[in-house]
């Protein structure tokens, strides 16, 4: 675990992060509160779904950017990493922990921010405070995200180090931002069914995000008032699940990480 610390350092300061994952992604929550709020019915139990929703699916996205941070800098330390854990008393389970730190340190300021964001956009826009209702319930599930999103990244990047190449880096890098905006709008527009939302560790945050930004169950379709709302402890015990798999397959990867160039991810 000594390299929880520099390593969460480094991801905090990390400017690329902070742009993907909060300026970026501020954008689609102006998008959110004056361009697409249309129509919607009045009355603040309305606002309140409204803006639960797009907490929820802009918040996955932004934690997603985690992904693509870990990943790349994986990518830029195999050498180092195949060395250390071969003659150093560094060990695939303490770099993993040390990413699990990182990462959900990461992941919780992450949801906060855009919790900030989204409260002071959307009570602007409809004229009524829109507070998040689970504060602690927005740190559970950023932490549980980070850590997933840790497990994804590290078993993407060892793939790519392995098998395919670094050239194959900058599409495996954005894979995790391709499914979250599937599985993101899926449930927002379509009534998938509840068995796929609650093996899809993307729609367990989703749903979680938005349960805890409102205070009441996220549904199998967000944006229907009448679908059927989720079980919020599967979604838990699921995600959970997913990421105990997912470190322990990444910590059983690390073990056979190959020393590549970087120059093997010039495209040129």
């Amino acid at each position: 675990m000594s390299l929880a610390w520099p390593y969460t350092r480094a991801v905090l300061t990390n400017g690329n992060l902070w742009f993907w994952g909060v300026v970026f992604m501020a954008f689609w929550f102006v998008l959110g509160a004056y361009v697409f709020s249309g129509g919607l019915p009045p009355g603040r139990p309305a606002a309140v779904a409204y803006t639960s929703a797009w907490y929820a699916i802009i918040a996955l996205f932004s934690l997603t950017t985690l992904s693509m941070g870990i990943a790349t800098s994986i990518s830029y330390g195999t050498s180092a990493l195949a060395f250390g854990f071969r003659y150093t008393r560094l060990t695939p389970t303490r770099y993993a922990l040390s990413l699990i730190v990182a990462a959900a340190a990461m992941g919780t300021l992450l949801g906060f921010v855009m919790a900030a964001i989204v409260s002071g956009l959307f009570s602007a826009h409809f004229g009524t405070l829109i507070l998040p209702a689970n504060l602690p319930g927005i740190v559970g599930v950023s932490v549980l995200s980070g850590a997933f999103m840790m497990g994804l990244a590290t078993i993407l990047v060892l793939v790519v180090v392995n098998h395919l190449g670094l050239r194959s880096m900058s599409f495996v890098g954005f894979f995790p931002l391709i499914l979250s905006y599937i599985f993101g709008f899926g449930q927002l527009f379509l009534a998938l069914p509840e068995w796929f939302l609650y093996l899809s560790p993307w729609n367990d945050m989703e749903s979680l995000l938005y349960q805890a930004f409102s205070g009441s169950p996220a549904k199998v379709e967000l944006a229907s008032t009448t679908s059927p709302v989720l079980f919020w402890p599967i979604s838990v015990v699921a995600l959970v699940v997913w990421v105990v798999l997912l470190v322990g397959v990444a910590s059983m990867l690390l073990r056979r990480i190959r020393s590549v160039s970087v120059q093997e991810g010039r495209q040129i």
